[in-house]
């Protein structure tokens, strides 16, 4: 009988510390994915949800500071005649 209840105990535990790990691994996953994005000023990567968003003529850019995107636009508009 002590048999018995050590196997169901060690059976337990064993379950319940594998359904355990392979929570941490499905949450650990998750929160490692993460998009980079080109700033198109210094030519930098960054976090995608921290990076300053402006679409000019349809096309998306992507900038780490104000500093970076006013250097853009006024590259930009030199560019331009």
């Amino acid at each position: 009988m002590k048999f018995l209840i050590c196997v169901a105990l060690l059976i337990f535990i064993y379950w319940y510390f594998f359904k355990r790990k392979k929570k941490f691994l499905l949450n650990q996953s998750k929160e490692s994915i993460t998009e980079f994005v080109l700033d198109e000023n210094c030519q930098t990567y960054i976090r995608k949800e921290e990076a300053i968003k402006v679409e000019i003529n349809g096309k998306c850019y992507y900038f780490c500071s104000k500093k970076c995107l006013n250097d853009f636009l006024q590259k930009k508009l030199k560019l331009q005649p």
